[in-house]
């Protein structure tokens, strides 16, 4: 296709962006997370440490930090709702 028909057609993909971050929690060991062992000894349960560490991460002062970006094409692909704006390449170059 020549460079001036270029900008003629464009086609749409719907793209997914997901931004990961991660945060160190220090859980208590309180009766939340601690569960008897059969045969008397205390344990954690990992389930309820999780839990708790979950809610924990919740409190505004936990230190959050973008650990990865990873952008993939949407698994559900659909037609632009009518709010919604493409970026298009070609209105970029007109404008400069």
């Amino acid at each position: 296709m020549s460079e001036e028909n270029s900008g003629a057609t464009c086609v749409s993909l719907r793209l997914r962006r997901t931004t990961y971050e991660d945060a160190y929690v220090n859980v208590p060991v309180t009766d939340a997370i601690l569960k008897q062992k059969e045969n008397g000894t205390y344990g954690i349960d990992y389930d309820a440490f999780v839990a708790e560490a979950i809610r924990l991460s919740e409190n505004p002062s936990v230190e959050w930090r973008v650990e990865e970006h990873c952008t993939e094409p949407h698994p559900v692909q659909k037609p632009r709702p009518e709010d919604r704006q493409a970026y298009d390449v070609h209105s970029e170059r007109e404008g400069t």
